[in-house]
C-alpha cells in the first residue's frame, strides 16, 4: 500500500480511532446475524455498475463511499461516517488502477474487507500526469513509479470486462443471490456491448488523421476509435499546460484533420489550436463521474456513453454540432 504523509496521515489516524470507538462500543466488527448483503462502492462510476447487477435482488443494500464530484479522487479524504460504512460492509467494489489511492490507509486497518479490483487482467494505459503530493519525498516516490489511467470505464470494452470481473466476484461473494446477480450482469453486459459495437462503427467512418485529448479520461476511448493522439493537454486538478508544450501540439496537427475530444468536467481552453489543422471536430464528452438530471443512477453509464456516441456520429458524418457547450 502507499504510504500517506503530513495532514492526511494525521486525519487518518483520529478517523481511525473513532471507528475503532465505535467498535469498542458495539463489541462487535459489524452485526453478522441479518441477512442483508452490503455492498459499498468506491465512488460513482462503480457505483453505477453496481446497482445494475443488483436491480431488484432482495435484502442487498448497496452504498456509495466517496459522493459524487467534479474532478480528481486523489485528493479525497475519508470521514468517520465513510470508516464506519467500510467496516459495516460485506463486499468493497474498485475501480483498481490507482483510483482508490484514498482508501490505502484505511484498507491496512480493516484486513478482512472483501474487496474485489475490476481492473485485474485488463490491459491498462499510463496515465500522462503526475498527482501533487504533500511532502517532496512523497512527489518523488510517486514520480518513480507507474502510475496507470484509471478511467477504465470510459472504454465500453474494458468497461465490459470490469463488470465481468464484479458479477464473478459477486457471485462468489454472495452465492445465495448469484442467479439474480449473473442474470441482471448479463443484461447489463448486453447493453454495454451494444455500445462498444456502435463505437466500432463510429471508429470506421472518421475522417481524422489525428487527435487532441484535453484529460486522461479520454485516452481509453481515444485508443478504443483507433484514433493517433497527437497531443494530450492535462485541464484541472492544479495541471499547468506550458506554452512549449502547446506549441509542440500544434506542430503536430498542422494540416492534418484533428478530432478535439475534451471532458466536460472541465473547461474547453486552448481552442485556437483548431486553426492549424486543416479541418477539426470539437466534442465535449461525458465522463458520467456525477449524476445527471432525470436520469436514474443505473442508468448513468449508459446515458452519457450514448451521448457521446452521438457526437462520435456526427463527427464521422461530417454533419451537426461540434459538441461545444
Amino acid at each position: 500500500m502507499k504510504k500517506i504523509y503530513g495532514g492526511t496521515a494525521l486525519l487518518m489516524a483520529a478517523i481511525t480511532a473513532v471507528s475503532l470507538g465505535v467498535t469498542a462500543f458495539t463489541g462487535t466488527y459489524r452485526d453478522k446475524a441479518h441477512e442483508e448483503f452490503s455492498i459499498v462502492a468506491s465512488f460513482y462510476p462503480m457505483y453505477t455498475a453496481v446497482l445494475n447487477l443488483t436491480e431488484g435482488v432482495q435484502d442487498v443494500r448497496v452504498s456509495c463511499l466517496a459522493q459524487p464530484q467534479t474532478g480528481c479522487l486523489h485528493d479525497y479524504q475519508l470521514s468517520p461516517d465513510n470508516m464506519i460504512t467500510l467496516q459495516q460492509a460485506d463486499l468493497l467494489v474498485l475501480n483498481g488502477a490507482g483510483a482508490e489511492s484514498f482508501l490505502d490507509q484505511a484498507l491496512d486497518q480493516l484486513p478482512g474487507l472483501p474487496t474485489v479490483d475490476t481492473s485485474t487482467g485488463i490491459s491498462l494505459l499510463e496515465s500522462s500526469s503526475h498527482h501533487h503530493h504533500e511532502t517532496e519525498e512523497a512527489q518523488e516516490e510517486a514520480e518513480a513509479e507507474t502510475i496507470y489511467n484509471e478511467h477504465i470505464w470510459m472504454s465500453p470494452a474494458r468497461y465490459a470486462a470490469q463488470v465481468e470481473k464484479l458479477m464473478d466476484q459477486l457471485c462468489a461473494a454472495d452465492p445465495s443471490r448469484a442467479e439474480a446477480y449473473r442474470a441482471n450482469g448479463e443484461k447489463y453486459l448486453e447493453t454495454i456491448r451494444q455500445r462498444q459495437v456502435r463505437l466500432e462503427t463510429a471508429a470506421v467512418s472518421l475522417p481524422f488523421e489525428s487527435c487532441v485529448i484535453f484529460h486522461d479520461s479520454l485516452a481509453y476511448l481515444a485508443e478504443d476509435l483507433q484514433l493517433h493522439v497527437e497531443g494530450r493537454v492535462a485541464m484541472g486538478e492544479e495541471s499547468v499546460v506550458s506554452a512549449g508544450e502547446l506549441e509542440e501540439i500544434a506542430d503536430a496537427i498542422r494540416g492534418k484533420r484533428t478530432l478535439f475530444l475534451y471532458d466536460n468536467q472541465y473547461p474547453v481552453a486552448y481552442t485556437y489550436l483548431t486553426g492549424y489543422a486543416a479541418g477539426s471536430y470539437t466534442a465535449v464528452l461525458d465522463a458520467a463521474v456525477t449524476p445527471a438530471e432525470g436520469t436514474a443512477d443505473k442508468d448513468r453509464w449508459v446515458q452519457a456513453m450514448d451521448y457521446n456516441l452521438s457526437l462520435l456520429e456526427q463527427a464521422g458524418a461530417g454533419s451537426g454540432p461540434s459538441g461545444e457547450p
